[in-house]
Order: structure tokens, then C-alpha cells, then sequence
């Protein structure tokens, strides 16, 4: 555009010169002055000419995986298969688990109160009564009697021969309650029926008094009051 502007110009110089020279003294109106060319205006540059936008493409199919060493790509791992694969935890209940009731244990028995022991009244009883020992030679009587005082046995023995002239029991002498002459008599204690009990009689049917072992049993089943 510039370039044509400068050749505008310069024809129309060429033909006011022409003009002046053919006209001779003759004033011919001077042209209009012809307004210098400004300067070019600066021009906009073309905006940048953008590529167009791409077309959406489709997204590649993934690369298939690359087999494992020793497998070739159309076969599978066998050794995969065997391989667990983890499993989710479990997710928790929405209400915690309630505590599982213990049976309550079995109250024990209570325990039989032993049978109190009956006092015996105080008085005159019997019982059965059986010696053992010696020479089997001298025996007692029975049933003997008994004396209860205040829950305590004493029994009245009575021996078959009167040469007994005293009794020990625990270690206690007990000396002759009969008259001379007739069968030894002694009044000793009774510390157990149903069981044995041991006592010495002193004898003097031998050349000099001998103590003699014997053991006494009272059975209890045969006790009774008079």
C-alpha cells in the first residue's frame, strides 16, 4: 500500500511539470499541494493463526500384560492361579457383639449339721459288758451297772473270784468298794463305749500279787436306764 501511495505521488509530479512547461508565462493555478505522505500507520499484525483443534481421538486400548518368564502370551500363568488373592477384612457390625452370658454355678449343698450330742440324764443304767485277757479263767458281770452324773459313766464290776485287791485305769488306782471275804467289787470310770478298754487287775491267787492286762467293752446298744 505504501508503494502505490509513493507511485501516486510521483505521477503526479511528473504531470505538474509537464503542465508548467507547456504553459509558458501563463499562470496556471498551482495544484494542490499534495499532503506528504504521513507515516504508514503502523498495522495491526493478523492475529496468529491457531491450528485447529484436534479431533477427538479414541483412547488406545491397553498394552496387553507382558507374560510372565517361561509363559508364552496366549497361556496363562498356571502358578496364578494358586495364588490367593486378598481377601477384604470384614467390615464390623454396626453394634458391638454382646457379651455371651455365663451359667451361673450351681449353689453347694449345704453341709448335714451333725447330729447334737444327746447329754445321757443322770441316773442308774445297764449295759452289756465283755472281759478279755488273762488267763481266761476269771470273768465279770453282765449286764454291769452304771452311774451317769453330769454326762459321766462310772460302772460297778463285779469279778467271779475275790483275789483282786485293786484296779488301775489311765494309770488311776481304784481300790476294793466290797467286803472282805466275798468277790472283788471296784467302781471305775467308763471313758468310751464301743471300744476296747484297757485296765490292770492286781491278783494275789499266785504265791505274790501279780498285775494282769484286761480290756473292757461296753456296748452301748445294750444301755439302758433303770
Amino acid at each position: 500500500m505504501k508503494k502505490k501511495y509513493l507511485a501516486v505521488l510521483t505521477a503526479s509530479a511528473l504531470l505538474l511539470a509537464l503542465l508548467t512547461a507547456c504553459g509558458g508565462g501563463t499562470d496556471a493555478p498551482a495544484p494542490d499541494p499534495v499532503p506528504a505522505p504521513a507515516e504508514a500507520e503502523e498495522q495491526t499484525p493478523p492475529p496468529p493463526v491457531t491450528d485447529p483443534a484436534p479431533a477427538e481421538t479414541e483412547p488406545e486400548p491397553p498394552a496387553d500384560p507382558v507374560p510372565a518368564e517361561g509363559t508364552s502370551a496366549g497361556e496363562e500363568d498356571p502358578d496364578a492361579a494358586d495364588v490367593p488373592q486378598d481377601e477384604p477384612a470384614p467390615e464390623p457390625s454396626g453394634s458391638a457383639s454382646e457379651p455371651v452370658p455365663q451359667p451361673e454355678p450351681e449353689p453347694e449343698p449345704a453341709p448335714e449339721p451333725e447330729p447334737a450330742e444327746t447329754v445321757p440324764e443322770d441316773g442308774t443304767y445297764t449295759a452289756a459288758v465283755t472281759l478279755e485277757g488273762g488267763t481266761g479263767r476269771a470273768t465279770v458281770e453282765s449286764p454291769a451297772v452304771l452311774y451317769c452324773e453330769n454326762g459321766q459313766f462310772r460302772a460297778t464290776i463285779v469279778w467271779s473270784s475275790p483275789n483282786f485287791n485293786y484296779m488301775k485305769v489311765d494309770g488311776e488306782k481304784y481300790e476294793l468298794v466290797s467286803e472282805p471275804g466275798g468277790n472283788s467289787v471296784f467302781e471305775i470310770p467308763v471313758s468310751a463305749f464301743d471300744q476296747k478298754l484297757d485296765v490292770i487287775a492286781d491278783t494275789v491267787a499266785m504265791s505274790e500279787p501279780h498285775e494282769v492286762e484286761y480290756t473292757l467293752y461296753f456296748d452301748s446298744t445294750t444301755l439302758q436306764k433303770q
